[in-house]
């Protein structure tokens, strides 16, 4: 009675495999393939020579999709702290200036947007460094 049919176990030693690729060159087994194509993307590398196999190109548009959303998605967010904190010091320069003509912290809250507390703090290190 069979069980299970004939299976091919396969090693390979993939550093070897992609730093010495004239050795391997003749192996077109599909592991080989799959070898290359993660290679190539991973060095971004021309896929050209995987482009027309759906699957591998299911991979790289899987892998583009990756690339896309951490590399986009980190530098977006980067983008946005930074833009917050620009736009944050300037209405601290304001609220600093509003506190110095005299101005209610009630009021610099108000008008700059900034935390209540914050203009306290603010009114206060500006009260220490005038000492």
């Amino acid at each position: 009675m069979l069980y299970f049919d004939k299976q091919t176990v396969t090693l390979i030693e993939v550093d070897k495999f992609l730093k010495h690729p004239e050795e391997f060159c003749d192996d077109r087994s599909r592991l080989a393939q799959w070898l290359r194509a993660i290679d190539a993307l991973n060095r971004e590398a021309d896929f050209s020579e995987f482009a027309a196999d759906p699957v591998f190109k299911a991979l790289q548009n899987e892998v583009k999709l990756c690339n896309f959303s951490s590399r986009y998605l980190m530098t977006e967010d980067m983008k946005s702290i930074d833009n917050a904190m620009y736009e944050f010091r300037g209405r601290e320069r304001i609220a600093k200036n509003m506190l110095l003509d005299g101005d209610s912290v009630e009021k610099v809250a108000r008008i700059t947007e900034i935390p209540l507390y914050w203009v306290l703090d603010l009114k206060k290190s500006m009260e220490l460094e005038k000492v």
